[in-house]
């Protein structure tokens, strides 16, 4: 997400018309671990701001008024109004003909969107009923000149509640874009890491384990992409011959990362995958670190998240989000975990257990 679209998420949920910006800017920090100590961040700041003026979300002070922060370039509003768009009133499409696997849209009777929505799609099984299935991007593309048009259609009310199907109606299929793994050796385990730097760190220790086979595959992803591109990694292993037998995963300590992880716990299962479970030994070390401070999360949001990780684990992580505290994988420098892992034990029990040295 931009920081535009993480500071639109939490103007989503503020009731008061009038927002510190320091709100929004504390939401875009917390989007972006290199955000706070960016030469550039005021930039970045202002643009994200300017954006959501654009976009009619927001107002700004008045120019050259006591509503900016000039301390330095460029000036950074010390508040924004919170608008609310009017609505635009919209006119129902009127009645047509649909094929006969689209013949609930007669009973619904469709909205505008709806309507242009299905219409494409009820005119392509009229002339096409046997297309072959492709990529939900390319019949997008096919259908409304847009590859991004049905970027989101497995959530439309219309496909989570039965009538549109995407293999049926739109004859596609979803088309992630794949996991990117390593096979750092041929040990039936894999290890998910959220954040570049410690996927990098990770990859040079366990490159260099003093015994290959103790070691599988290494994995770099989060957020949506790791939950949408999670079962791609089933032809990889058969591709390779090299399936797996346990699968971890190694977040954040904070609430989108743990969020995440009991996301992609679902997904995994769904897809076939071996049960994902945490990186506990690397979470007990990042434990260890100094953490950041953000603004709070829900509290019920927090303790749900949280109860992804085993105890004594889980409670420690409740307690520091609850302080408005997060933990990312940032705070433990590759040094430090190699320094932890022991070269004389096996790898992966290090990974998954607490009671080794911290």
């Amino acid at each position: 997400m931009t920081p535009a679209e993480h500071m639109t998420a939490v103007l989503a949920h503020q009731t008061r018309s009038r927002i510190d910006f320091d709100l929004l800017a504390q939401a875009a920090d917390a989007g972006d671990s290199s955000l706070p100590t960016s030469p550039l961040r005021r930039r970045i700041l202002a643009g994200a701001a300017a954006q959501l003026v654009g976009a009619g979300t927001i107002r700004l002070p008045a120019a050259g008024g006591r509503g900016w922060d000039h301390s330095t370039e460029p000036p950074l509003p010390l508040w924004v109004d919170r608008l609310t768009p009017r609505r635009a009133r919209t006119q129902r499409p009127g009645p047509r003909a649909w094929v006969e696997p689209l013949a609930f849209a007669v009973h619904l009777p469709p909205s505008r969107a709806d309507h242009e929505l299905l219409a494409p799609i009820s005119d392509h099984l009229r002339d096409h009923p046997d297309a072959e299935p492709v990529p939900i991007p390319e019949r997008s593309y096919e259908l409304y000149g847009d590859e991004k048009r049905l970027a989101r259609i497995s959530s439309h009310r219309l496909v989570t509640t039965g009538l549109l199907k995407i293999s049926d109606h739109l004859r596609a299929f979803p088309a992630p874009a794949p996991l990117a793994m390593f096979e750092l050796g041929p040990a039936p385990w894999m290890l998910i890491v959220e954040n570049s730097a410690a996927f990098t760190s990770l990859r040079r220790i366990l490159k260099g384990w003093p015994r290959r086979d103790e070691v599988g595959w290494l994995a770099y992803g989060g957020g949506d992409h790791l939950i949408a591109s999670l079962a791609t990694c089933l032809e990889t292993f058969e591709e390779r011959q090299h399936p797996i037998e346990d699968l971890l995963l190694y977040t954040d300590l904070d609430l989108d990362g743990l969020e995440c992880a009991q996301q992609a716990a679902v997904r995994a299962r769904d897809v076939g995958l071996p049960p994902l479970v945490p990186a506990v030994g690397l979470y007990a070390k990042l434990l260890t670190r100094p953490p950041r401070t953000v603004t709070h999360g829900n509290a019920a949001r927090v303790r749900a998240a949280a109860a992804w990780l085993p105890e004594p684990i889980a409670g420690k992580a409740s307690s520091l989000m609850l302080h408005g505290q997060v933990l990312r994988q940032e705070a433990l420098p590759g040094p430090e975990v190699q320094a932890w892992l022991n070269p004389a034990r096996t790898v992966l029990p290090q990974l998954l257990e607490v009671t080794h040295k911290s």
